[in-house]
C-alpha cells in the first residue's frame, strides 16, 4: 500500500497550527486522506507540551458521511523537528476506551509523544 502522510505543525511559543484543513473550534486539525475518501480528526488529549507527555487523540472518518470508521489500514505517527534535523522517541498507539473500558469504533490514542524541546515540530501521520 502507497503510504499517505499527513504533517501536524506545532510550533512553541506560539499556538499549535495544522499544515492540514482547520475544522473547527473543537477539532483543530482535519487531515484527508485518499483524495478525501478518508479523514483523520486530531486533537490534543494532553499538550502539545515540552514539559511532559503529550497525547494525540486520532478518530477516523469515512470521507463521504463523517461517521466513525476504522482506518484502512495500519497507521503510525513520528515526531519531527526539522529546523534541528531531530525527531524524539517512538510513539505509542492504542484504541481509545469508552468510560466501561470497550474499544471506540475508529478512535486512537497517541501517546509516548515528547517535545524534547522548544521550537517548530511536525507530528507526521502516516496511513
Amino acid at each position: 500500500m502507497k503510504q499517505i502522510v499527513a504533517i501536524l505543525g506545532i510550533a512553541f511559543g506560539s499556538l499549535a497550527q495544522a499544515q492540514a484543513q482547520a475544522h473547527d473550534h473543537m477539532d483543530p486539525y482535519h487531515l484527508i486522506f485518499s483524495q478525501g475518501a478518508i479523514h483523520a480528526h486530531a486533537d490534543w488529549k494532553t499538550g502539545p507540551q515540552t514539559s511532559g507527555e503529550s497525547i494525540l487523540r486520532v478518530e477516523w472518518q469515512s470521507g463521504s458521511a463523517h461517521t466513525p470508521s476504522e482506518p484502512p489500514g495500519p497507521f503510525e505517527v513520528s515526531l519531527w523537528m526539522p529546523s534541528m534535523g531531530h525527531g524524539s522517541a517512538p510513539t505509542r498507539i492504542q484504541r481509545a476506551l469508552d468510560p466501561q473500558g470497550q474499544p471506540v469504533e475508529g478512535v486512537f490514542e497517541v501517546s509516548n509523544m515528547y517535545f524534547i524541546m522548544g521550537g517548530d515540530w511536525q507530528a507526521k501521520v502516516t496511513l
